[in-house]
């Protein structure tokens, strides 16, 4: 895929990075529903998907300083300037791109 740069309602822009098979694998796994009776009874896990799915598909962008940890992965600085606003619509987007066909 090529380079992928969003710009968010915020006007914040932000490089999505194409994310290996295993690593959107892990980001999908990290939420849990749990179902009684074929109604919805429980979910957990859903904030620690989304940073997953921020940690591992935010590549650079706007932000102050872009530093990333020793995995190659934002920093939770990062991650911290983003409202949350910004967070749920980031990975939407990051989601979306990672389901393009070549």
């Amino acid at each position: 895929m090529s380079k992928k740069i969003v710009e968010l309602k915020s006007k914040k822009k932000v490089e999505i990075r194409e994310m290996s098979i295993d690593e959107i694998d892990y980001c999908n796994d990290i939420a849990v529903l749990k179902y009684e009776k074929g109604e919805l009874s429980h979910m957990a896990g859903f904030s620690k998907a989304r940073t997953a799915w921020l940690r591992r598909g935010i590549k650079g962008g706007d932000f102050k300083v872009f530093k990333v940890d020793e995995n190659g992965f934002p920093e939770d600085s990062i991650i911290k300037q983003l409202t949350e606003d910004e967070k749920n619509e980031l990975v939407q987007l990051i989601q979306d791109y990672q389901s393009l066909g070549e």
